[in-house]
């Protein structure tokens, strides 16, 4: 069994750390915890449909107390769950990662709020899960995403991700 770092001093362990946008705006960047439910609503709420078809590939209207417990619970050995949250407490963008069952590899998935959008926050909370992956020696981290998600698409380019087609995939 392993133990994870020590925090940095002064700073409770899930506190996490602060982030900038590109327009100056601060974010804190830290582990999602049991009890961002109701943020993580709120920050559902705030989401376009669109912006929840390209996330989880159908509409989706609401988040169920038990989805909302599923998101909010990570099993770290499976999972990791990161948040970006502004000065207010509010959920302003989460990524996920989900690990194979070998170690090898993981899946990512990125959802910002439309006001963060456009702000750097995605490409920061995709950097930070390569250096989740890095440190948990995962050596592939993939992620679907639509063909018509073309600032996701960029961004996965951008930062040195192959782009391969789906067949079943327009």
């Amino acid at each position: 069994m392993t133990s994870a770092p020590a925090p940095a001093a002064g700073r409770a362990p899930d506190e996490g750390r602060r982030i900038r946008t590109r327009d100056g705006a601060w974010l804190r960047l830290r582990a999602i915890r049991s009890d961002d439910g109701p943020a993580l609503q709120r920050a559902f709420a705030r989401l376009t449909p669109d912006q929840v078809r390209q996330r989880v590939f159908h509409a989706l209207t609401e988040l169920t107390p038990e989805l909302q417990h599923r998101l909010t619970h990570v099993d770290p050995a499976l999972a990791a769950s990161f948040v970006a949250i502004d000065a207010d407490g509010e959920i302003r963008a989460e990524a996920r990662l989900s690990f194979d069952p070998d170690g090898n590899g993981a899946e990512f998935g990125i959802i910002v709020d439309p006001s963060y959008a456009g702000r750097g926050v995605g490409r920061r909370l995709l950097r930070e899960m390569l250096a989740e992956c890095r440190r948990r020696g995962v050596r592939r981290l993939r992620g679907d995403i639509l063909a018509e998600n073309g600032a996701m698409l960029d961004l996965a380019a951008h930062l040195g991700f192959r782009r391969l087609g789906t067949p079943d995939d327009p």
